[in-house]
């Protein structure tokens, strides 16, 4: 998990194809779903992949004369990833604190080396933030496509919890590091790691709106307080998981997320249960 290059297209609805509810069904939502996802995508990597073209291209210009150029650059290339999965095993290993001994220890090499394919330490931990990033979307693209709504928003948050429960040091890290969470001109926050996550659930719930008969500009604020409300929720529950298990916690999201999407069907004459499920909020003891 969280090994290899993953620069792909995160709650609900984070699915290929997306779908929404309609009078007469399910229909699949259009390519420029797809295409929102994969700008969003483009400009958290962009300072990244400048950071690798950087690297690529002085490869490039140090061995032409050689005619080597072409298995240098896959060198550089390769080298870079296999730092960045020891950036990521340090972080799991030493927590959101990790620093450049750690992980150059971790690599079996030395920081000189590491700044070699890195402009600095903010650069290689930016990188880890998009690994992160990308495998959570990986996740949930890989969740299973269910026809009903409701089953598809409870799968998605189930799968979304337990990679965090799987990886909680990573996901601190990209949260809460003091790195990560300066912000530095031309460069992503911790925020605009999930921007591809909220503006593909924002184009999905503006498509559900229209179909709806609904002006379509509410699905921004819906989107954007959709993807905090989880991660908020998320990262409480990692400091204190004793409160909630994994199941209970998705049940309990899913649930209080699906009250108001269903309240909005309801309202335009569309028969859906927004009920929570039996025994999702317990009865106060007596």
């Amino acid at each position: 998990m969280f090994t290899g290059p993953t620069v792909s297209a995160t709650l609900c609805l984070v699915k290929k194809p997306v779908s929404r509810l309609t009078a007469d069904g399910l229909e699949s939502v259009t390519d420029a779903v797809q295409d929102v996802v994969q700008g969003a995508i483009d400009v958290v990597a962009e300072p990244i992949r400048r950071t690798g073209r950087s690297v690529a291209k002085a490869a490039r210009d140090a061995t032409r004369a050689d005619g080597r150029s072409s298995r240098w650059i896959e060198h550089r290339v390769a080298r870079r990833e296999e730092l960045i999965d020891a950036a990521v095993a340090a972080v799991k290993e030493f927590g959101t604190d990790v620093g450049m001994d750690q992980i150059a220890a971790t690599a079996n090499t030395s920081k000189p080396v590491i700044y070699r394919y890195f402009a600095d330490k903010n650069d290689l931990y930016r990188a880890v933030g998009v690994r992160v990033t990308n495998q959570i979307v990986t996740t949930l693209l890989g969740v299973k496509d269910d026809p009903d709504p409701r089953a598809m928003l409870h799968a998605s948050i189930d799968a979304y919890l337990q990679l965090l429960d799987d990886n909680p040091q990573l996901f601190r890290f990209v949260t809460q590091n003091r790195l990560l969470t300066e912000a530095r001109p031309g460069e992503p926050t911790p925020a605009e790691f999930s921007g591809a996550v909220t503006d593909l659930l924002t184009a999905a719930l503006a498509e559900q709106l229209r179909s709806c008969g609904l002006d379509p500009v509410g699905a921004q604020p819906w989107g954007e307080a959709a993807v905090g409300f989880i991660r908020a929720a998320s990262l409480w529950w990692l400091d204190h998981p004793q409160a909630m298990t994994r199941p209970q916690l998705t049940e309990y999201l899913a649930a209080l997320l699906w009250g108001g999407a269903a309240g909005v069907y309801q309202s335009t004459g569309r028969r859906v249960d927004g009920r929570p499920a039996p025994g999702v909020f317990a009865p106060l003891g007596r």
